[in-house]
């Protein structure tokens, strides 16, 4: 196929996503700085030679993807988003709930990407954390021996791997973290499945092996209880798949 054809396959884009485009352009340029706001609609409007409905469709698209945040009120309008990892958790999360709603993936989709993002946190954070982050995880323990009912140790085992998450230092890895954890925080769990022992399962072992800088036996103690939550929520993983 020439050069020729392949623009001739090229998908047309129509106008407000052109004029995202556009913005988004800006955006990687620096032109359009974080925090900076945009103009009105109607200046927009006459800016680009459109109409206020196909600016309002251009920008409802940047906000449903997270690149700007809209306000209301007297100092409100549209900004362009700070690129923060709670930014960027919040426009995965709202993605990944919209998506389940609507059928596209499932809890087990998020949970096979999720696992394998746990390995890779817990690897690299015992190769990154720092001495804060090792007082931190151990005040974290301190909780753990209190929390005496399932729904508690839920809510250790979420905490705990968003620490995890922040001690590797990736802001990617927290922010996907965090955003399946908003996830899995809305869905309907048969707590009859589980049990506070088996909640908690090799997270001791974890918490060790970061603390130790041991990035192998991290991996591995995190593979043993990933694969243990992946039994109990009928999400089974690869027996196969090994830490690499």
């Amino acid at each position: 196929m020439t050069d020729r054809d392949a623009r001739l396959r090229k998908k047309v884009q129509t106008a407000p996503q052109q004029i995202a485009s556009l913005i988004k352009e800006a955006i990687l340029e620096g032109s359009l700085p974080p925090g900076a706001q945009l103009p009105s609609e109607t200046e927009m409007a006459e800016n680009f030679g459109v109409s206020r409905p196909t600016i309002r469709e251009a920008l409802r698209t940047l906000k449903s993807t997270g690149v700007i945040t809209a306000a209301r009120g007297r100092h409100g309008g549209h900004r362009i988003s700070d690129g923060s990892t709670a930014s960027l958790a919040r426009g995965m999360g709202d993605y990944m709930t919209l998506a389940i709603g609507a059928n596209h993936v499932g809890y087990r989709d998020i949970f096979e990407v999720r696992s394998e993002l746990d390995l890779l946190a817990a690897s690299t954070a015992a190769q990154r954390r720092t001495d804060e982050d090792v007082d931190a995880l151990r005040e974290l323990a301190g909780t753990e021996s209190a929390s005496g009912s399932v729904e508690a140790a839920l809510r250790y085992d979420l905490a705990f791997h968003r620490k995890i998450a922040e001690c590797s230092h990736n802001q990617l890895i927290v922010a996907f973290m965090s955003a399946t954890i908003v996830v899995f925080q809305d869905c309907d769990v048969d707590l009859d499945m589980f049990s506070q022992d088996s909640v908690l399962a090799h997270l001791d072992d974890v918490r060790e092996a970061v603390i130790a800088g041991d990035s192998g036996r991290a991996r591995e103690a995190m593979h043993r209880h990933v694969g243990l939550s992946g039994a109990l929520c009928g999400v089974p993983l690869d027996p196969a798949r090994r830490p690499r």
